[in-house]
């Protein structure tokens, strides 16, 4: 075997193959980083939009309140327990975890009332409730 030569190829050769995949690598890792959270955040926003639009609105007592330890952007992702009052029916529970904005902190505390927003299709389920913190 010819020293200069690698599975008949150049050493020059498997050189420019190993570069072009390396960089193909990486621009595709790239492109995923990038579109993954816009993907997320699309999403959110639309469920958002789509509660807003569908939902209907009552009030929510906190009973409890936990902080998860996470933080996104620097705001406090919390854990709480809900009590939904709508103006029809029964009260009922809920635990619903979210990320709350610093500047709207202090609305959230326990025993404080918010209106919230439901999607009455699924009222039990904790993404379809939206606080509407102001």
């Amino acid at each position: 075997m010819d020293p200069i030569t690698l599975f008949g190829l150049s050493i020059t050769g498997v050189t420019l193959a190993i570069i072009c995949v390396s960089v193909l690598g990486t621009l595709v890792i790239t492109a995923v980083a990038i579109a993954v959270p816009i993907y997320f955040f699309r999403n959110q926003r639309k469920r958002a939009e789509e509660l807003m639009a569908r939902g209907t609105q009552g009030e929510a007592t906190i009973l409890s309140l936990e902080d998860t330890g996470m933080r996104i952007n620097d705001n406090p992702r919390v854990k709480m327990d809900l009590e939904i009052r709508m103006p029809y029916g029964y009260p009922y529970k809920i635990t619903k975890t979210m990320t709350i904005p610093l500047i709207r902190l202090s609305q959230v505390q326990v025993g404080a009332v918010v209106p919230v927003m439901v999607d009455m299709a699924d009222p039990n389920n904790p993404d379809k409730v939206g606080l509407l913190l102001k």
